[in-house]
């Protein structure tokens, strides 16, 4: 259905204020209608270890909205405790690709915190608003409904679970691939300081605080948290002085209130404000196909760059991976963002049930000056400004209904809203050549949800869920004219130079496992799942024939697995081994745009319902604790991701690789710990392999009359082979915990592309793997 609808635009305060309005109503209701029983004393808190007097640790997880031990899930889920956290060399998300089982994650340039994430060769990367992220990147229950923001620092967590294939019941919002579930700490009730500071090469300070409040009037315990990142980059500009360049400084502070008004009633409420100030730098891999590098021949001269380019600018071969950490960008490419953020989350202990509500908000503003030729004449340059703003309500009922029998049952409501407005400079076209697009969007997204677990024996338990969406999409943008100034069918002229259109998408997903628990303490089960991700418009389209909508893409995942803890809890092997059928896949396409179109924009960034595909792999996770002192991990993955059937301009391009879908992955560490005197040694390594894979599908250059599509050579991120080590030793001074730690990142110094794209024929950027970096730090406790 197309219709024409006026998105409602609340104001931030009005945002902020519909929040507090449903925290109090919630609070007050549940102050009156709770019973008093006390939460039971034996209850773990959500990533919190369960004491063992021998053997590893038992860590609590909610992926299935339910607090349970890590081995009981019928789910592929990975989950990092905070100890884990502490002691392993983990600064953001980037670190767990590899180490992860199917996990990837790359920067993307083009934005301020801004990641593509792939799960089980399962990726999205586009910054921009209009598209939805195909990873789901869930803070305390609250899911941030872009790309940008998700390199989240590591720093005063109390878990990640990173779930595997679709969870489409319980998590929702589109999270086609997998979810990132983070959880921070909560306010201890107890007076006591976190603190760090740490440098590193490149000029790269580090400073960490988190103060914990004892207990207010009996009911109220504070946290206060903040958070600072700077660093000179280590990307030198050679038009520029050979100064260093991607500098960034990153700061985030933010106070966590929880609210226990009696016994049965926990509420936790966030407030944080970030900043982020840098900018942005990529590197030149155009070559002789690329319009900024074409050379055309000058009698009595020979070959010369119609563009006047560099020669040292092209042409740059991506296996010489050193050269490409020297950069040409002309301009300046400040990078600028603002996001602010409430989440609360309040239980209610209702006998045998818990009534939960999470709400979020959250609203970011962004400027990002990009240099995309990436060279030292002014070729292609944009000016984005971006505002987004989104608004989350979700209410779950769980509890047990009998001995065989429990339950989760929920709604939920998502609202987004967007603004973008970008400039494009083609200085191929002349000094004064430019375009303006302005797109305004808005989203929003019903469901509801039920998820059981029936107790057929003592040993054998079947689940089953379901969940229907409906997604509400609009799109008002200059750009849906066509060359007689009339709006594409389906959109509905607003002004002189604007169309509005709007479409509904609505879906149905759901998953049912069935699991045995065996009597040595070893889980096999089996499960069926149903993913779903939204269609939705393209706010970069350039033509009215790209302008979409574009529809759902649906995967279904089959998979089996053990998880099983041998040798009196010593030794634990988790093995999954699945098969995804992705069908109406989604494609994120940078294409040139044809007459007439190419005389106002280029080029245009699009997505279209491309192909059919199949995803099978093995994962494998092993952990070892031989002494207690010592614990050893290994985890490795085998993907086969292949294209079922992809039909572009009448060939089969059935053959392209899957983006971010690397064949093998492996990693192996350990953690080992010695008492020394009055203190404590620890020693953390983590080796990390990645194959290599292809980040990107391209409409070839000498083809893009027919949209033939293309892997790009210069797209293949090359194997990675990363090495992260940490010393430390801490030491007790009359309560106070004080360590000191020294530290490598990439000791293989291992080089190469993160990720790549050509640019409809016009040029290529890149941007690139941070090289080794050594650094220091101190921490304090008490």
């Amino acid at each position: 259905m197309v219709r024409t609808r006026t998105a409602a635009k609340g104001e931030a305060l009005m945002k902020v204020s519909t929040y507090l309005s449903v925290s109090a109503f919630a609070l007050g209701l549940a102050t009156l209608a709770a019973p008093s029983a006390a939460l039971a004393q034996d209850q773990a808190p959500e990533g919190a270890e369960v004491a063992q007097e021998t053997g590893l640790r038992t860590i609590v997880v909610t992926a299935q909205r339910r607090e349970e031990s890590l081995q009981s899930v019928p789910v592929a889920v990975s989950a990092i405790d905070a100890q884990a956290l502490a002691t392993g060399a983990v600064d953001d998300l980037r670190d767990f690709a590899g180490r992860v089982p199917g996990l990837v994650v790359d920067p993307v340039n083009a934005g301020p915190s801004a990641a593509a994430i792939a799960i089980r060769g399962i990726s999205f990367e586009d910054i921009e608003k209009s598209f939805d992220p195909a990873v789901g990147v869930v803070v305390d229950d609250v899911f941030i409904g872009t790309n940008t923001g998700q390199l989240l620092d590591a720093f005063d967590l109390e878990s990640i679970e990173i779930l595997r294939g679709p969870q489409g019941t319980l998590f929702g919002r589109n999270t086609i691939g997998g979810v990132i579930n983070v959880r921070r700490s909560k306010p201890t009730g107890e007076w006591g300081v976190r603190a760090s500071i740490g440098y590193a090469e490149y000029n790269t300070i580090r400073g960490r605080l988190v103060v914990n409040t004892p207990m207010i009037g009996d009911f109220l315990a504070l946290k206060g948290f903040f958070f600072y990142d700077n660093t000179d980059g280590y990307l030198r500009n050679a038009t520029q002085n050979n100064r260093r360049t991607n500098e960034y400084e990153v700061w985030t502070a933010g106070v966590t209130a929880l609210i226990t008004p009696s016994d049965n009633i926990e509420a936790v409420i966030t407030y944080e404000h970030m900043e982020e100030d840098g900018e942005v730098a990529t590197a030149s891999v155009s070559n002789d196909r690329d319009l900024i590098c074409l050379q055309v021949p000058v009698p009595g001269v020979g070959l010369v760059r119609a563009f006047q380019i560099p020669g040292n600018q092209c042409n740059r071969t991506p296996t010489n991976s050193r050269q490409l950490y020297t950069v040409f960008g002309n301009i300046q490419t400040p990078v600028r963002n603002k996001t602010d953020a409430i989440s609360g989350t309040i239980n209610i202990e209702l006998g045998d049930f818990t009534l939960t509500s999470v709400t979020g908000w959250r609203k970011n503003n962004e400027s990002v000056r990009q240099d995309f030729d990436s060279a030292s004449i002014n070729f292609f340059d944009t000016l984005r400004i971006q505002k987004y703003e989104q608004f989350s309500q979700e209410i779950r009922f769980a509890g047990d209904v009998t001995d065989w029998m429990d339950i989760v049952l929920g709604a939920y409501y998502f609202d987004s809203q967007y603004t973008l407005r970008q400039t494009s400079f083609f200085g191929f076209l002349g000094p004064n050549a430019s375009a303006f697009q302005l797109s305004i969007g808005d989203s929003k997204s019903y469901a509801g949800f039920a998820d059981a677990r029936f107790k057929l024996s003592d040993k054998l338990t079947f689940g089953v869920g379901g969940r229907y969406t409906r997604d509400e999409k609009a799109l008002v943008t200059n750009f849906a004219l066509s060359p007689t100034g009339v709006c594409p069918v389906g959109f509905a002229g607003i002004t002189a130079a604007s169309c509005v259109g709007a479409e509904d998408f609505g879906e149905f997903t759901y998953r049912a496992s069935l699991d045995y628990q065996f009597e040595g303490g070893q889980l096999a089960y089996a499960s069926y799942s149903r993913g779903f991700r939204s269609g939705g418009f393209n706010g970069r389209a350039a033509t009215p024939t790209a302008i979409g909508p574009y529809q759902p893409e649906i995967v279904d995942a089959y998979e089996i697995g053990l998880k099983a803890d041998w040798l009196d809890r010593r030794l634990r092997t988790n093995i999954a081994i699945f098969q995804t059928d992705y069908s109406d896949k989604q494609e994120e396409l940078v294409r040139p745009t044809l007459a007439p179109f190419n005389a106002i924009q280029a080029q245009e960034t699009i997505v279209e319902n491309a192909a059919s595909a199949r995803i099978k792999g093995i994962e494998l996770e092993i952990v070892a604790l031989p002494i207690d002192d010592l614990a050893f991990n290994f985890s490795a993955t085998y993907l086969d991701a292949n294209y079922q059937n992809f039909v572009r301009g009448g060939i089969d391009v059935s053959d392209l690789d899957l983006r971010r879908a690397p064949k093998y992955a492996w990693s192996a560490g350990f953690d080992y710990t010695r008492p020394v005197g009055d203190g404590e040694f620890r020693w953390s390594t983590i080796f990390r392999y990645v194959d290599k894979y292809s980040t990107c599908i391209v409409t070839d250059g000498a083809l893009q009359a027919q949209g033939i599509i293309t892997n790009e050579r210069r797209c293949e991120s090359s194997e990675r082979e990363i090495l992260d080590s940490t010393l430390s030793y801490k030491h007790d001074f009359g309560g106070a915990n004080v360590t000191f730690s020294v530290f490598g990142r990439n000791l293989l110094d291992n080089r190469g592309l993160s990720s790549t794209l050509p640019v409809a024929g016009l040029f290529t950027f890149a941007g690139v793997r941070p090289p080794r970096q050594l650094g220091a730090e101190v921490m304090l406790e008490f």
